[in-house]
């Protein structure tokens, strides 16, 4: 019996250290949704505060609970603190919680387009496993 324990022990001890090597569970970021930035016309000189923003671009995230329309709103910034729009309020509710609660989401990106009279901007949004 005492033998058959330092086998199972030996083995055991094997398959921890392969674990080493597994990924760690939520080690990457977690796409969430793909959506436009809203209210992008309502902001004044949106070409100019995004100017520098391409696709690919970081943008940022910020919860902005006393908003009067919406206390789940989400504020879209640049990188150097320019608000350029909101998350739609439709996707807010899931997505507010989940900062509330600490997580960290980010925004990049994935389209750029000057429509007829607005600026469209579509962004990923990831939630950061820190």
């Amino acid at each position: 019996m005492a033998n058959e324990i330092a086998v199972i022990e030996k083995n055991w001890l094997s398959l921890a250290g392969q674990a080493a090597d597994l990924p760690v569970p939520f080690e990457q970021d977690i796409f969430l949704l793909e959506c436009h930035v809203a209210r992008t016309m309502h902001v004044d000189d949106i070409l100019i505060k995004t100017k520098d923003v391409v696709v690919g671009t970081a943008l940022v995230l910020r919860r902005e609970p006393m908003n009067e329309r919406d206390e789940l709103a989400i504020l879209v910034e640049t990188a150097a603190g320019e608000k350029i729009g909101y998350v739609p309020r439709k996707h807010n509710p899931i997505l507010a919680r989940l900062m509330d609660a600490g997580k960290q989401l980010a925004a990049k990106v994935v389209r750029k387009e000057l429509e007829e009279h607005w600026l469209n901007i579509r962004i990923a949004i990831d939630m950061k496993e820190v």
